[in-house]
């Protein structure tokens, strides 16, 4: 993944309150959200927000920039370096220092600013080609950028033989995997099954197979056996019809497979040339665990990394409710449908869902949309998500990504939420308000049992059915979705 580094000042008006300039926001959709750019910031980023005067101001661009990775010890510039580039005794000067630092030891790949004296110190150094402005950096990027495409697809739970192994999507399984067929053969004839998609032309567009195991399971073709204990075995995953999230969607269903088993982890084989895959699974809580050769059509051998999730650990589908705020989101019936289709067990498919359109409503990220005045949330914050109508009960929690509000147009708010909403450009027009504000979060859980509106008053979590986005107190929240 290529690392870029914000520069503090670029950091801070890309998340200060104002109405995004177009050019930011071009480079924010290019960057964000994207599986080939992972946006980082510096340990003297936050140092220099530290220097904002106004109390409020510095605790909100504190909250906000927790959604980025920080770069982990960084190398601290050299005197031989800030006499190279040159460095006053102001501290925004040596800070500017160590973030192009970071550029030179290859800490990043990239850095972007509007700093035009930062820029002039890049090119002393021969470092033009990696330090860019605003401009440059969409012209840099912006052909690199992944165009998701929603092509027509729906996941279905299928017996292997009723899946044809013929269908070229297997080949390459086949020519990595040494006597897959016959093991594809045996496994259809124990009743095994099989998550799928298809093109509308009927070709398999992705596949994935899981198998539960026990203690009895042998590992020893693994450098490291893996310990005794009850896994989920990701025995086959492969996805040809990129661009519609069903990766992503594979992901929950593993996890919900891994709950409802109750295993202790879940496992999955993958050679290092696979790198998003890889990419995948460790955004999701996997680690790499341990190596396994393995013998290829052709008789070679090739190194697998076994990646592992613990389901005990504070990763995906789990979170620690200490130290962060907890909202009550209220939904509409009709978009709670929409955006949460497992807590509609009866909901009739529309031809929408039949032609993948909806494949984005089963994903782990989502976008909610609404008209909340609230400037409390920040990432990291738990949303309970409150069915209004019919059901007035809590059935949904989701962990905050990021927050954005003050949309120029509707098509600023679509370049943010494309990625993860259900709803068409036309349909976010039709809605379209200035004060509209884009919740970007993932999904965790849905509650085995619904928390009701009488007991949120019973229990003091709410006075009166909630309008819009209520704070609540963390630990009373905490205890009543326990029970």
């Amino acid at each position: 993944m290529i690392k870029i580094l914000l520069d503090t000042n670029l950091l801070i008006y890309r998340e200060n309150h104002s109405v995004i300039d177009d050019k930011v926001l071009e480079l924010t959709k290019i960057l964000y959200d994207s599986n080939k750019y992972k946006i980082v910031i510096h340990p003297m980023t936050i140092e220099d927000i530290n220097h904002i005067k106004d109390l409020n101001e510095r605790e909100i661009f504190h909250s906000k920039i927790k959604i980025y990775e920080t770069i982990k010890r960084p190398p601290k510039a050299t005197n031989h370096f800030n006499n190279l580039v040159g460095c006053s005794k102001f501290p925004n000067d040596l800070i500017d220092n160590n973030l192009l630092y970071a550029v030179y030891r290859d800490c990043v790949t990239y850095l972007i600013t509007n700093d035009k004296k930062l820029k002039n110190k890049a090119q002393k150094i021969g470092l033009s080609d990696r330090v860019f402005g605003i401009e440059d950096a969409i012209v840099k990027f912006k052909p690199l950028e992944e165009k998701e495409v929603r092509t027509p697809a729906f996941i279905n739970y299928e017996y292997l033989y009723n899946i044809e192994i013929e269908d070229d999507f297997f080949d390459s399984l086949k020519a990595d995997y040494k006597g897959f067929e016959n093991w594809y053969k045996k496994k259809s004839r124990e009743g095994y099954k099989a998550y799928i998609t298809r093109y509308s032309n009927n070709k398999i567009g992705s596949f994935l197979m899981l198998k539960v195991e026990d203690e009895s399971e042998d590992y020893s073709e693994f450098k490291e056996p893996l310990k005794k204990g009850i896994h989920l075995k990701v025995a086959t995953f492969k996805v040809a019809n990129t661009g519609n999230k069903i990766g992503e969607s594979y992901i929950k269903i593993m996890v919900e497979e891994a709950l409802k088993n109750k295993v202790d982890d879940i496992y999955v084989t993958v050679f290092k040339k696979q790198k998003e895959l890889i990419k995948l699974f460790f955004e999701y809580g996997f680690i790499k665990n341990t190596t396994k050769m393995t013998e290829k059509a052709d008789g070679s051998l090739e190194e697998e990394l076994v990646l592992v999730k613990s389901m005990h650990d504070n990763t995906y589908p789990n979170f620690d409710w200490a130290n962060r705020d907890t909202f009550i989101v209220p939904i509409k019936q009709k978009y709670h449908e929409k955006l949460f289709p497992e807590s509609e067990p009866l909901n009739q498919l529309s031809f929408e869902d039949l032609q993948g359109v909806n494949t984005y409503s089963h994903t782990i990220k989502k976008a909610y949309i609404c008209k909340s005045p609230t400037q409390q949330i920040k990432p990291g914050d738990i949303l309970l998500f409150y069915a209004s109508e019919s059901k007035r009960s809590i059935t949904t929690i989701g962990i905050v990504d990021n927050v954005f509000s003050k949309f120029a147009t509707p098509e600023d708010l679509y370049a943010l939420a494309t990625k993860r909403t259900v709803y068409s450009l036309e349909e976010i027009k039709s809605n379209f308000d200035t004060s509209l504000k884009l919740i970007l979060f993932k999904y965790y859980k849905t509650l085995k049992e619904p928390v009701t509106y009488s007991s949120l008053i019973e229990n003091k979590i709410l006075k009166s059915a909630p309008a819009s986005i209520v704070k609540v107190d963390s630990n009373l929240s905490k205890k009543i979705i326990n029970i």
